[in-house]
This record gives structure tokens, C-alpha cells and sequence, in this order.
């Protein structure tokens, strides 16, 4: 049986004022939408001096969901699944009726003063075992949505005070509004992963299409011209003319190849990232006259596509913004295995970040290429983190490792 601890005195007010930043908290600190009501749970019983509480989203049709599968519990003292179980003979009132029910029909606050007298003979002995006096139900609505129902139990009478009813009204729309703009943001996020996906296949496509079809073209181009040039009875001038077709066919299987394998290199995929890197790194050098110092594991492994690819790009955007915009000669890029994680840092000895303006209304820009980073980092649950250094820029990014990968590491 959990035992109230003796509340020390105070007054209302700077209840009221830490109760209000609860929600304002939660947006700030949580990630997810059951983030956001777990430290709200958490909030308000440090406030309160409550000892449990729970919330469940509300299904789509909203309906209460009895099978826990989104719920979020704060229960110090006891096992959860314990404690759900006497939360739920503690929901029917004498009359039969679920009074969490009624707060879908009057979307405010409810508050039941002595558990004993207002619930069933179930509700009362969970309440008893718990040592338990009184609740109060919230429900988080978004406009005139329901969202969730939070439930706060506390082992002391919750003093009638209309006040403190408004206050969990308001605490409740804040929170329906970080819910909303959190299931936003999980919808953003995952329609940005559908892009990047499909931006990757078709990169794919492109790839295989120049270099199975017009890459194959411009190679016969080179072979019938320089059959042609073969012709004794050619002028020299048509003999120049010819050989200088087959210069610009070259160039451009050469440029069709090159541009085929930056798409998407098929290395990536046979043989994994770290081959691959090292291929695309040789030619960028060759390409760009950038002197690049390549650091990888000792004992490279495989991992997921979405991990590899994620690394590649990372890289590959990194060094391009090295060439068009740091008028560096030189870049290093080092990847570790840490434990859990893999670290990738890209340096070089440039010019830096731009430095953002003094008028407010003209920041520093970050280019696509770096937000699109920021977004393959993220959705792989990663870290970015972008540094202007006096000697250049340095990108630091790391990724968590799967649990298979880093077995194999082992």
C-alpha cells in the first residue's frame, strides 16, 4: 500500500504556476506523443504530491483502447502491470457507469473526493489496497478533438476549488496542442523518409538506365567512328573530324560513368559502404584535385541499406560542399565504431561556415544539401552537428549501431 507523504506547507498559487508550466515542459523536453504525456504524468504528480497516474490515446473512433497497447504509466512505487490492473476495477462508479466515459460527453476535468463512496465494491477495494482517497480525470483535447484521457490518483481528499479544475483544463488543451503538433512532426518525419526513399530508388533507376543504356550507346558511338576514321578513302580533314567525335564520345562515357556511379554507386549494395567509400573517395580526388585522408574501422561489417546509405550520402554531400564552398586542398574524413554507434566526422581546412549577418531578417543560410543530411541523420534516430572552426569546418554525426551489427563487432 503506497503511504502519503506529509505535504509541506504551502500556498496554491506557486502550485497553480508550476502546474501551467507542465505542458510547456513536456513540449520542450519530450520527442514523441507518449514522451509527452509520460513527463506530463511525471509534472504533475511532482507537483502534486500524487503518487500515480496514467493516460491512454484515445483509437481513432474515440473509444477508450482497454488493451494497454498506448498507454503510458507513472507508478514509482509499484510494478505497472500490477497497478493497471486496480486502475481498471477503479473506472465504474456505484451507478455502473465508467467515469472516465464521462469525460468524452463534458470534455472537462472530473474529480472523484472519496474513492470509497463514489466507486463500485471493485473500484473501492483496489482504491483500499493502494491506499487511495481520491482522482481527477483530464481529458487533452485538440479544438474539439479528445486526444487522450489522463487519470490522477491521490491518497489525500482533492479539495473542491474550482480553480484548480480550470487549471487542468488549460493544462489539458496545452497538451492536446503539443499532441497535435508532435503527431505533425511524426507525420512529417515519416513522409520525409518516404521521400528520401524514393529519391534513393530513383537515383538507382537513373544509375542503371546511364550506364546499361547510355553508356552502352556512346560505346558503339566510339567503336563505329573510329571504324569509320579506318577508311582509306577519307579526306584528312573528314579523318580530324572523325577523331574528334570519338574524343567527345569518350568524354562523355567517361562523364556518363562517373555521373552513373555518384547516383548510386552499385558497390554500396554488393559489397557495402566501406568498399564503397573508398572507390567513390579515389575518384573525387582524381575529379576534384582535393587531397582526401580516409580513416575506417579495421574490421568493417555490414549493416542495414538505410544505415549505409545514410553514411554514403552523408559523405559525398560533405566533400562536394568541400569543393564548391570551402576552396579547401585538402579534407579528412574519419568513421568509427563506438560502442553502440557509429561517429563519422568530415573536416577540412577552409574558409568555414557563413557567418550570419547582423540584420535579423538575413540569417545564415544552410544550404539543401546540408538540410537533406540533417534529415537522413534524424530519421535514422542519429545526432548532426555542424562546426566553424578557425582552421575550417568539422561535421561530427552519429548514428546508433543495430544490435546485429554490433554483435558482429564483437
Amino acid at each position: 500500500m503506497y503511504r502519503c507523504k506529509p505535504e509541506e506547507p504551502q500556498t496554491n498559487e506557486p502550485i497553480y504556476a508550476r502546474l501551467l508550466r507542465t505542458a510547456e515542459v513536456a513540449a520542450r523536453e519530450s520527442a514523441s506523443v507518449l514522451d509527452v504525456l509520460k513527463l506530463a504524468l511525471r509534472r504533475v504528480c511532482e507537483c502534486t504530491q500524487w503518487p500515480f497516474a496514467h493516460a491512454r490515446i484515445l483509437s481513432e473512433d474515440l473509444a477508450l483502447d482497454l488493451r494497454g497497447t498506448n498507454e503510458v504509466w507513472h507508478v514509482p512505487f509499484l510494478d505497472p502491470r500490477g497497478f493497471r490492473n486496480k486502475a481498471i476495477r477503479m473506472n465504474r462508479l456505484r451507478s455502473g457507469v465508467d467515469w472516465q466515459l464521462r469525460m468524452l460527453s463534458s470534455a472537462r476535468p472530473i474529480v472523484l473526493r472519496d474513492l470509497e463512496r463514489d466507486l463500485d465494491l471493485n473500484g473501492q477495494q483496489a482504491a483500499h489496497e493502494l491506499g487511495l482517497r481520491s482522482a481527477l480525470g483530464m481529458p487533452v483535447l485538440a479544438g474539439e478533438d479528445i486526444k487522450a484521457v489522463c487519470v490522477f490518483f491521490s491518497g489525500a481528499p482533492i479539495p473542491q476549488d474550482a480553480l484548480f479544475e480550470e487549471v487542468f483544463a488549460t493544462i489539458a488543451a496545452a497538451l492536446g496542442q503539443v499532441i497535435e503538433l508532435q503527431r505533425t512532426r511524426e507525420l512529417l518525419r515519416e513522409l520525409t523518409g518516404r521521400l528520401l526513399t524514393l529519391q534513393d530508388n530513383e537515383r538507382r533507376r537513373l544509375a542503371r538506365e546511364l550506364h546499361d543504356t547510355t553508356g552502352q550507346n556512346l560505346s558503339m558511338i566510339v567503336i563505329n567512328v573510329e571504324l569509320l576514321g579506318r577508311e582509306p578513302s577519307l579526306s584528312p580533314a573528314v579523318r580530324e573530324k572523325l577523331t574528334e567525335c570519338a574524343d567527345l564520345a569518350r568524354s562523355s562515357l567517361q562523364e556518363v560513368r562517373t555521373f552513373s556511379y555518384v547516383l548510386h554507386p552499385p558497390m554500396l549494395e554488393e559489397l557495402g559502404v566501406f568498399p564503397a567509400l573508398r572507390l567513390f573517395i579515389e575518384g573525387f580526388c582524381e575529379r576534384s584535385g582535393i587531397l582526401v585522408e580516409l580513416e575506417l574501422p579495421e574490421r568493417p561489417i555490414r549493416i542495414p541499406r538505410e544505415l549505409e546509405t545514410t553514411i554514403f550520402r552523408v559523405v559525398q554531400e560533405s566533400l562536394s560542399n568541400v569543393r564548391k564552398h570551402s576552396h579547401s586542398s585538402t579534407a579528412k574524413v574519419r568513421i568509427g565504431l563506438d560502442p553502440g554507434e557509429i561517429a563519422i566526422t568530415v573536416e577540412d581546412q577552409g574558409s568555414g561556415l557563413p557567418q550570419p549577418t547582423d540584420d535579423a531578417s538575413s540569417p545564415a543560410k544552410i544550404g539543401v544539401g546540408i538540410g537533406s543530411m540533417q534529415e537522413r541523420v534524424k530519421l535514422c534516430g542519429g545526432r548532426f552537428q555542424l562546426h566553424s572552426l578557425p582552421t575550417g569546418t568539422q561535421l561530427e554525426v552519429s548514428l546508433p549501431l543495430p544490435q546485429a551489427a554490433r554483435a558482429a563487432t564483437a
